[in-house]
This record gives structure tokens, sequence and C-alpha cells, in this order.
């Protein structure tokens, strides 16, 4: 039939046809492969799913392999989080997991087994810090006199400033009361390992860079007027957002390509993948809402001591403030859109997805090989993407970190001399350069680190007691020779049970041990 002739077909038609002359490859060959490689590379892609999705540049419309990584059932109402023992020195909070950020910070799978390690974190800019009472300029005063007053007044004026910016905070410590009306010179304030040791007096506030103000907007855009950054952006050169931009940029030049061959069904496929993509990114777009201090009610320091379950430790020295935010806290995702609205948006991305697979295998010769190996550049770039450290994709800059490990613990994990006992590493030599560094043995007895048989109590007492007056104590030797006792030794000196056979099986150490990561069921992290 003429109408079955492809000359005779209409310019529109033309655009949708697959049976024109061009469509087909030589010999009638055909890639439509396509559609698979649209939907390849998934594990790559779920890996970096809340990175994609934790800025403003996942609203871009463009191609991403493997889509369906993001139509999930669920988001996860929190960051994942690493399996291990951590404890709170003076606070005695224990917990099994480390957060999301903190494992940035510092990998715990790059600890050596039996190593040891300390780290100071602190915020750095106190201004940014929950927990203190920041003083600021009165915008709303223009006049001479205002300014003048301004300039004249001291710290002790900050509760009747109008233009301020209050954070809760704690009773001021003495040392505080006592330096709280000396007048800072240069106009700036010295800092503290301990935000609530006393509120800041009037200095300068560093304004934020222009590059701050975009990766904010990027993080969470809003019209709001707020001079408190987000806790933890996604660095603005982050290469999720390079990426980003260059598939952006890789999707329209598919549609100019198909435009150019007259290819309307690829320009069709492709468009319907880009707006999909930002269909589903926009309903799993979030952002990082840290825990926060709730009461101003003096606290101890939230140092935390990290056991893994190779037996290395690592110690944090840090406030409480940031021990709720990185470590005693809970990292939450708050979503901007709500759970209804997720659901019907990955709905139309899952109708869209279909749609635009069923053309891709109908697109011409030209555009399906164009499209395959934009597919598989991309695959290639997402895949070599997990290859790159975690702290690429997160600004971390709020939060300043020092390596203060004593010298005579920087290598617990290697052999230090011939001593069999002193010189080898080992889970007790480790143990005890933690409890040296603390002064403290009780985080010991909470997490689990020691037994609480009676020979693991005399070793933690005779511990604590070196750990202020002999740096070189010999723990292992110590212990060996308090593991040599009768069967007659009483199990508790408290109240005393009647006495049994010694049992080797109780002294082990550590008492609990730190579980695999997929010990426990699903609880809602990737």
């Amino acid at each position: 039939m003429a109408d079955d002739d492809p000359a005779s077909r209409s310019p529109a038609a033309w655009w949708f046809s697959s049976d024109v002359p061009g469509a087909e490859g030589p010999w009638g060959w055909r890639l439509d492969v396509v559609t698979l490689l649209a939907v390849i590379g998934e594990s790559s892609i779920a890996e970096h799913t809340q990175t994609i999705t934790a800025s403003i540049f996942c609203l871009f419309p463009r191609i991403i392999p493997a889509p369906q990584a993001f139509l999930k059932p669920s988001r996860p109402p929190r960051l994942p989080e690493t399996t291990a023992k951590m404890t709170g020195v003076h606070s005695g909070v224990v917990l099994d997991t480390v957060g999301f950020f903190a494992n940035i910070i510092h990998p715990l799978d790059k600890l050596q087994p039996f190593s040891f390690q300390v780290l100071e974190i602190t915020h750095t800019d106190r201004n940014n810090a929950g927990g203190i009472e920041v003083p600021g300029m009165l915008a709303s005063r223009t006049t001479f006199f205002s300014k003048l007053r301004t300039r004249t007044k001291t710290s002790t004026d900050s509760p009747r400033m109008i233009g301020r910016t209050t954070l809760p905070r704690g009773p001021p410590s003495d040392h505080a009361k006592e330096t709280r009306d000396t007048p800072t010179p240069n106009a700036t304030y010295s800092t503290s390992n301990d935000v609530e040791a006393a509120a800041p007096a009037q200095g300068i506030t560093r304004r934020m860079t222009m590059r701050e103000k975009i990766q904010d907007f990027t993080a969470n855009p809003t019209l709001i007027n707020d001079s408190r950054r987000p806790a933890v952006p996604a660095t603005l050169y982050s290469p999720v957002h390079v990426l980003a931009v260059f598939s952006v940029m890789l999707t329209a030049s598919i549609i100019g390509f198909a435009a150019h061959y007259r290819d309307g069904t690829a320009i069709l496929a492709v468009s319907l993948i880009a707006f999909a993509s930002s269909v589903v990114g926009w309903a799993s777009w979030w952002k990082p809402l840290l825990m926060k201090r709730s009461h101003t009610n003096k606290v101890p320091r939230g140092d935390v001591i990290i056991r893994t379950r190779e037996g290395a430790f690592l110690l944090i020295k840090c406030t409480e403030e940031v021990a709720r935010e990185l470590y005693s806290g809970t990292e939450e995702c708050e979503y901007h859109v709500s759970g209804q609205a997720y659901r019907a948006l990955m709905g139309l991305g899952t109708c869209l997805l279909m749609v635009s697979v069923i053309l891709l295998g109908n697109c011409k010769w030209n555009s399906q090989i164009f499209i395959g190996a934009s597919y598989i550049t991309l695959n290639g770039l997402y895949w070599a993407m997990g290859l790159l450290p975690k702290d690429y994709f997160w600004d971390l800059s709020r939060y300043c970190v020092k390596d203060v490990t004593p010298d005579v613990a920087k290598d617990a994990y290697k052999k230090t001399s011939d001593d069999p006992r002193e010189g080898v590493p080992s889970y007790t030599r480790t143990l005890w350069y933690a409890i040296r560094e603390t002064k403290r043995t009780a985080w010991v007895e909470r997490s689990g680190a020691a037994p609480a048989t009676p020979q693991w109590l005399k070793w933690l007492a005779e511990a604590e007691q070196a750990a202020d007056q002999d740096e070189h104590w010999p723990s292992v030797a110590r212990k060996d020779e308090i593991m040599k006792v009768d069967d007659d030794i009483s199990r508790s000196p408290v109240a005393p049970e009647p006495a049994r056979a010694f049992d080797e099986a109780e002294q082990k150490a550590p008492f609990t041990e730190v579980q695999p990561r997929d010990w426990r069921p699903g609880d809602g992290t990737l």
C-alpha cells in the first residue's frame, strides 16, 4: 500500500519512524540493547543516592544510569551508621554504632588492628556552635549615637542587645565568672575547649564568602535570611555536583544530536528520562538534621572512646555539643516533601521510566549509538566516583580536627621492642594506652571492653592508679600475673559466692564483642 511507503509519509511521521532509510545500521543492525544499558549500574548508583539527593542539583533534568535505584517504597529516616562500640568517657553512654559524618572525619575501616589514636574535635567557628550566646551588631540602629553606643558596649551589656543571635547555653564556669568583665584586646575572644565555659565577648564575625552562600543555597534554598549555616552541607565542588552538570550538558547534546537526525523518538525518550530524574530527585531531596542540646544545664565533657571489632581504640576529645552532633545524637534526614507526596512522585517517576525505556528501543541507529555511549561513559564515571573518599562530597569545615595522639602510643599496632609481652601489639596493651589517656576505667566496664571478673577488676584498679603515676606500667605482664590465681579465689569481695573451678573462658577480653554490620534486622538505614 502507498501508505506503507516511508517516502510518502508526512514530515511529522518521519520523525517517529524506525523503518526509514538511515534508521537502521549496516546490514540491518540495531542497538535495542540500549534499553538495557539505561538500567545497568544500579549498585554504583545506589551507593551515591543519598549524596546525589542532598542538594538542589538533584532537580537538574538529566540522564542517570539505573534510575530505578531511586525508586524505593520508603525513604531512610536517618543516615547510615557504622558498627562499633562507642562509650562516653564521662557520660557513660554506650552505643553500638558510630554516626555517618563521624565516620567520614575518622574512617574506622582505616584503623589498624590494636591501634590507638586520640583526636581533638572542636567547632571551627564558635559563633556557629550550639550552646553559646553570640551577641551581634545592631542592624536596626543607624544613627551616629547608636553606632557610638554600640562600639562602647561591653560583653556585660549583651543580654540587653536587641539584634543579637541567641543560642541556648549552660551556666558559665568559675573561670568565666572571673574573666567575664575583662577587656578583650583587638576585638577578639579567647577560644576554649568547652563552648560552655562562657559567652564570647563582642568581636568580629567573619562574613560568609560567595562560595559558602552558593553552597548553602544548594543544600537548603530558602528566602529566609538565616545567619546560621546548614550543619554539614554537600560541598559545592563535590564530584556528584560536577557529574550532575556534565550529565545535563550530555543530555542537551543527545537531544541536539537527535534533532539533527530528525529522531523524535529519541528526543521524547531522553526528555522523559531527564524529567523522571528530576521527579525522583525532588521526592528524595533531603538535608541532614543533627541533634542539639535541649536544656541549658551544665553537663560533663563529651569525650567518647570507640572500639572496633579489630581491637583498635579511638579516643575523641570534644565538647558535649560536638558529641551530640556527631556521636551520641541521631543524624536524621529532613525531607522537603511529605511521605504522601513522595509516594505520588515515585509512581509518576516509575511511569515515566517505563515509557522512556520503550521509546529507547525504537530510536534510530545514530541516536542509539550516541545514547549507548553516553550511558557507558556515565556508568564508568559513577563507578570511579565510588573510589573517592567520602570527605570529597561533604563540607566538614564546621569541625576542626587535630591529632593529639601521644608519641608513646602512636605505634600501638607495631612491634616496638624485643620484649615478648610489652613490645608486641596486643589488645591488653592498647587497652592500657586508652586507660592511661582517659585516666578512668568506668567506661571499660560499661562498654564490655573487659570482663567483670575479680582478676580483671583488680587489673583495672591497678591500671587506673598507674595512669597517674607510672607511664611505662607493664600492663601485659601484670595481667598475666593476676590471671595466675588459685581456684580458691572468691568471685566477689562484697557478696562471696560458693567457690568453683577457675574458668579461663570468663577471663577473655573484650567481654562484649563488636557485632558485624548485618547482625541486626533492617532498621531503615542504607
